[in-house]
């Protein structure tokens, strides 16, 4: 055993394994040396239109403080339990106007005023600029966004031409004495919007509040009259499609419509629920071509290559943007990385991973070629010395 460890290449590899020990050691308590300066260097770098995004989320913040205000302490005042902000745009289960089913979390999700900055981002991604006609398709179900994206295009000056489903799914804006175009005119009274939707249909199936009792759409006609909005009333839904088509193209004059926005999943809108689960939410540049059960006025303008924003599917959106789902109270404004976004200097983080690399690559290697090294190196054989040996065996006898 001595002769072994007194091999010169044995005891180089020994020595060289121990040092290496040590060198990863020390190479261990520089990288979170490397990791702890690259961390210095995290910051909150703001997102491009920071300041049209902010102040498009106050104004919606300022809409959603002014409908709060007037619900508060009326017969209909909202339900602490689901509406724990008592907001006032989270609305009942089951009413006589209610059309369809809704998801509570997705409504609460909605009720965020920084959306507001997601159709900013939107609208510039497509590149609109002042006095561009956008056709709105607002809907009861989610007044939230209808106000965040009235917000957002009033902010960048476009021009919104809203057209309205006045019905609502469970939890929107279904109650028969305040609906979506009741908060509308509170919110042009009170000078937060100037938008009014030039035209509004019953909404629900068949956009004409199939499924609802002849009371639920008396009185969703009767919101439409006592806010002085043209009521779209077609035998079919195709000419449902093609009414809205023509409203849209006459305001929209000579410039034409410039781009379609679609809130929530009306059926004049997006054709059945299959087709609107098949649109992507958020920018469209165009539709794949599918066998669409249904079309609405989104495909038509979709087929016109006109750009179409999608916003049905509220959780994704608000994950996609860094928003989050089903808060607790309604979140500030300017909170999301559709503001603010972390980053870390490139200037210091590659260089420290490259060199932490490099040094990694070259104390591994060597340790590599140790150990191989020490596997070629051949131990002598003992010979046993000849007094060790049996008498017989040496004598032959």
């Amino acid at each position: 055993m001595r002769r072994i460890f007194s091999n010169p290449a044995l005891a180089k590899t020994t020595a060289w394994t121990k040092r290496s020990d040590l060198l990863l050691i020390a190479l261990a308590i520089f990288g979170i040396g490397l990791h702890t300066l690259s961390e210095l260097t995290r910051r909150m770098n703001p997102q491009p239109h920071l300041s049209e995004k902010l102040a498009a989320a106050a104004r919606t913040d300022a809409c959603f403080h002014a409908i709060r205000e007037a619900r508060l302490g009326v017969g209909a005042s909202p339900d602490v339990e689901n509406d724990p902000e008592q907001s006032g745009l989270i609305g009942q289960e089951f009413t006589v106007t209610t059309t369809d089913r809704g998801v509570l979390e997705a409504k609460l999700t909605s009720v965020n005023p920084n959306f507001a900055a997601v159709f900013v981002q939107y609208f510039r991604e497509l590149g609109l600029k002042p006095g561009d006609p956008v056709a709105v398709a607002l809907t009861g179900s989610f007044p939230a966004l209808n106000i965040a994206v009235l917000a957002a295009a009033e902010e960048l000056r476009l021009a919104p031409i809203a057209i309205t489903s006045i019905g609502a799914s469970m939890w929107g804006a279904n109650d028969p004495n305040f609906t979506w175009l009741d908060m509308e005119s509170l919110l042009i009274k009170n000078g937060l919007l100037k938008t009014r939707s030039v035209a509004a249909s019953i909404g629900g199936s068949n956009d004409r509040g199939r499924g609802l009792s002849p009371k639920g759409r008396s009185l969703l006609r009767q919101s439409a009259d006592r806010n002085g909005v043209q009521i779209i009333w077609e035998s079919t839904l195709e000419h449902s499609v093609a009414k809205r088509v023509e409203i849209y193209d006459l305001a929209a004059g000579p410039r034409g419509v410039r781009a379609y926005a679609n809130i929530g999943g009306g059926s004049a809108s997006v054709g059945t629920q299959q087709s609107a689960d098949l649109i992507r939410p958020g920018i469209s540049r165009s539709l794949k071509r599918y066998n669409w059960t249904q079309r609405g006025v989104l495909h038509h303008y979709a087929g016109k290559r006109v750009p179409v924003i999608h916003l049905l599917n509220v959780e994704r959106v608000a994950e996609d943007h860094g928003l989050p789902i089903t808060p607790e109270s309604v979140p500030p404004v300017g909170e999301g990385e559709i503001f603010y976004r972390e980053a870390y200097d490139l200037r210091i983080t590659v260089p420290s991973l490259l060199v932490y690399l490099v040094l990694c690559f070259g104390v591994l290697r060597e340790r590599h070629r140790a150990a191989r090294a020490a596997r070629h190196v051949v131990a002598p054989v003992l010979v046993s010395s000849p007094a060790a040996e049996p008498i017989g065996e040496r004598s032959g006898g």
